[in-house]
Formats: structure tokens, sequence, C-alpha cells
């Protein structure tokens, strides 16, 4: 996603990055990855909730699909990082809003490695600004 930051800087999109962490974790998080993305601390889970973003089982945090997306960074070299006490059953998604915070694309994962790719992101982005030119004329 980092790599792919210019082209939704040129769509005029910003990337926001929810967490349910505490802010103090977050600033360490920050320190150590130095994301180009604001990241917002919602140790409450209001957006979560909002987002009807739901816990996983054991079954699907170890899923096969996630269990092969480490193994896949791990040879690429990354390393295994110790979150403490993170709730690794807290699913996430990937959400296009609108100023007015309507939701304009949901992706609600099923597994931590159940994320839309970067191309899938900016074609919904394309198709939304389509959209809403063809309301205007």
């Amino acid at each position: 996603m980092r790599s792919a930051k210019a082209e939704f800087d040129r769509r005029g999109v910003s990337i926001d990055v929810v967490s349910f962490a505490e802010p103090a974790r977050l600033v360490r998080y920050q320190e150590h990855h130095k994301w180009p993305f604001v990241i917002l601390a919602d140790p409450n889970r209001t957006t979560y909730q909002a987002l009807n973003l739901k816990r996983l089982s054991w079954f699907n945090v170890f899923s096969p699909a996630t269990l092969r997306l480490y193994l896949k960074l791990l040879r690429e070299g990354k390393k295994l990082e110790n979150y403490g006490k993170d709730d690794i059953y807290q699913t996430g998604g990937d959400f296009l809003l609108d100023r007015q915070g309507n939701i304009l694309f949901a992706h609600q994962s099923q597994d931590p490695a159940d994320r839309p790719t970067t191309t899938k992101l900016l074609e919904e982005i394309d198709r939304v600004k389509t959209f809403d030119a063809s309301k205007i004329g």
C-alpha cells in the first residue's frame, strides 16, 4: 500500500488506518513502520461496531490462507512481530467513504489474509468517481 500511495494521492484520496490499539501502542508501532498514513486509535471499537466488523473464530484466524500469507512474508524476509496483548480475533476491513461519511465500498475481511488488492481499491475509487460525475451531467 505504501508504494501505491501516489496513486491514491493522484485521485485525491487519503488513506486513514483505524486500529483498536491504545494510542501509546500506536505511537510505537508508527515509529517502527513509518507509514505515510494517518493512524487513528479506536480502543472502544466504535468504528468496528459501526462497520459491522466481527471477531473471528480460531480457525479463521489461522486459516490456510492466513498461514500461506505468513509463510510468504517470512520468505520475503519479514520478521514476526510481537504485538503483545492485541486481539488477533478482531476482523479488519477496507472501506471507501465520502466526505459525508457514506460508505462507497466495503470489504469486511473473513480472515487476516482477506484483503482487497491495491488495484481493486483503485478500481473502486475510479468507479465511484465515474458514477459521481455521471450524476452531475
